[in-house]
């Protein structure tokens, strides 16, 4: 009786494991988008006007968020999205604040460019991606950040370059902070492709 009785409770508890693990699996999950400057270079001056970027039409909009990437099963199938409350564009713009700042510059983000503006800078958001890389003991989540940069000196264009970087991370499970990490890697590659140009560009 007491063995039949202990059959039972497994097989509910197990039953119930499943469940939610089911129920989990179908689930959007939420990233924060942040940031930490990671680029030593200096050699900025003067004042440097970002423009926010322009829509991000590559990126599909849901009712919770912006869709920047999935969420995987152990069989590789998709089962649900990863999507983002953050504006995306003030993502980028805040990561290259941080650097420009720390370059030397007086950063001035703005919705546009002003006209003959003496340096400014011109984003445009090409894509921001994170996928789930199930594995037998970690999960991995691996991040593609793109997005092109225009130059403006003196109210003139001077220069214009795309910027894509890759990062990744990997955990026990395949968790949004997991995927927040590795969004947070890729822009920090990005911006260690695209600041050393930026300042090298403004300063000739």
């Amino acid at each position: 009786m007491l063995r039949r009785d202990a059959r039972a409770a497994f097989v509910a508890i197990l039953a119930m494991s499943c469940t939610m693990f089911i129920g989990c699996a179908f689930v959007d999950q939420k990233v924060d988008l942040s940031y930490e400057k990671v680029v030593n270079t200096r050699g900025g001056s003067g004042d440097v006007f970002i423009a926010k970027p322009k829509d991000h039409h590559n990126i599909m909009k849901k009712a919770d968020g912006w869709l920047i990437g999935t969420v995987k099963n152990t069989y590789g199938m998709k089962t649900a999205d990863v999507v983002t409350e953050n504006d995306i564009g003030d993502w980028v713009v805040r990561a290259l604040t941080q650097e420009l700042s720390f370059a030397g510059y007086n950063v001035m983000p703005v919705t546009m460019l002003p006209d003959n503006v003496s340096k400014g800078i011109d984003l445009t958001v090409l894509k921001v991606f994170v996928d789930q890389d199930p594995g037998f003991w970690t999960v991995g989540a691996i991040s593609d950040v793109q997005f092109a940069v225009e130059m403006w000196k003196n109210g003139m264009k001077v220069k214009s370059f795309n910027v894509s970087a890759k990062g990744d991370d990997r955990s026990m499970m395949g968790s949004a902070e997991t995927k927040a990490i590795s969004l947070r890697k890729a822009m920090q590659a990005a911006m260690q492709q695209a600041v050393p140009e930026i300042i090298k560009t403004l300063e000739q």
